[in-house]
């Protein structure tokens, strides 16, 4: 079986709850969405060398496991899944054994992280397994991918009730944010909630000022660290 992989690489998870753990990323290549692209408005997407599906190398399966275990030694990191977007096509194949896999070995072994996150943009069906977790981005109105949310995986959120899982707005504007809102009160998600702001369009002072005066139930600000620390420099 054959991976679709544009990078793998050692560093540090730069958002979310996991924020700052030692992580090794394995970057699928390949997305249908094209976020912050509209009529008047670019792309934003901070990965969009991996959105095309040529914009990686088939990589088996073994071959994945033998790159992970030289980044990561010991067993000691959290392995994250993203991409482009690892449960779209084949991508998904891989990564379901991708996360069988490693589960059923980290969690013999007593480890720390025994399920891989998976960073996922939100159109794809997220699982009941308990050997992965999500990060599951909801497309607000600012990204004009909004319609290809699927409103099913905050339902499967819900059963998995899984305190690892994690829901990630994205915001461009106090549109976006008010609309984020409007989601959380309709759906009423009982998981981590994350506000990033659009990076170089919106103010994450100004994101903190609605946050605080709104303060959505567990919800947090989320920034990328790795952007504060290289800039937009690959594979760190």
């Amino acid at each position: 079986m054959l991976g679709n992989i544009h990078e793998i690489y050692y560093s540090v998870s730069g958002e979310g709850i996991s924020q700052g753990i030692p992580t090794v990323f394995v970057r699928f290549a390949g997305c249908s969405l094209r976020c912050g692209k509209t009529e008047d408005r670019k792309l934003w997407c901070d990965t969009a060398y991996a959105l095309g599906p040529n914009q990686g190398k088939s990589i088996s399966i073994s071959e994945i496991f033998k790159e992970i275990q030289a980044l990561d030694p010991k067993s000691s990191a959290q392995i994250l899944l993203t991409g482009g977007e690892p449960l779209e096509g084949k991508n998904g194949e891989h990564t379901d054994t991708i996360c069988r896999t490693l589960f059923h070995e980290r969690s013999e072994s007593n480890h720390p992280y025994p399920a891989p996150r998976i960073e996922t943009n939100g159109k794809e069906t997220l699982s009941l397994d308990a050997d992965r977790v999500f990060t599951m981005d909801y497309k607000l109105p600012g990204s004009g991918m909004e319609e290809k949310m699927n409103l099913e995986n905050f339902e499967i959120l819900k059963k998995r009730h899984n305190s690892l899982d994690e829901i990630k707005f994205v915001v461009r504007d106090r549109y976006d944010f008010q609309r984020s809102l409007e989601i959380l009160h309709e759906k009423k998600p009982n998981t981590n909630i994350l506000y990033s702001p659009v990076h170089d369009e919106l103010d994450a002072k100004e994101l903190v000022d609605w946050i605080k005066i709104e303060n959505p139930p567990k919800a947090r600000l989320s920034l990328q660290i790795h952007k504060v620390l290289w800039g937009n420099k690959k594979g760190v």
